[in-house]
């Protein structure tokens, strides 16, 4: 899995435990009538800091094979989007619900590898489209991700946001 794709999964996650269902924007089938609240999480923009290579970290020793690999670490700046999409019977209070609860994930349910700076979101209105209330917001974060280049030449794998198991 890409770091962006990581980084959806790690948010889409903790909004899960959190007891928001939750779908990935754009990914086949999550457009669609819901009945209850779901969150819409995606990317909206998203830049490197610095070159691929430029925080070494140090070396790591695989215990089982003895290969060496150099670490690296990188950081992206991004913006997800996290839009609420809230059944009628439940009307805009049900965006602002979901809200109360992003609010708390973000303080305290995040990987330490997801750096909240912002969150935005405009004012629910109804989304003909969908037939539901929608809330678009918009979460700015910074990810931490660890990498390793392999012996063999400086190509960089397994990129792992900090703070997600494997």
């Amino acid at each position: 899995m890409n770091g962006l794709e990581q980084v959806k999964s790690a948010l889409a996650a903790a909004l899960e435990r959190a007891g928001i269902e939750t779908r990935t924007a754009y990914a086949p089938g999550w457009a669609k009538a819901y009945d209850r609240p779901v969150a819409a999480v995606g990317l909206r923009t998203g830049e490197s800091r610095g070159g691929a290579m430029s925080h070494y970290l140090g070396r790591q020793t695989d215990p089982e094979t003895l290969a060496s690999r150099e670490v690296y670490g990188l950081r992206l700046e991004l913006t997800l989007s996290v839009d609420i999409y809230c059944p009628a019977r439940e009307g805009a209070a049900g965006c602002d619900r979901v809200l109360e609860t992003l609010h708390q994930v973000m303080m305290e349910g995040l990987p330490s590898g997801l750096k909240p700076a912002e969150l935005k979101w405009e004012e629910a209105a109804w989304d003909q489209d969908a037939s539901m209330f929608l809330r678009r917001g918009s979460l700015r974060c910074g990810a931490y991700f660890i990498a390793a280049a392999s012996e063999d030449g400086p190509l960089l794998e397994d990129f792992i946001l900090k703070g997600v198991m494997k």
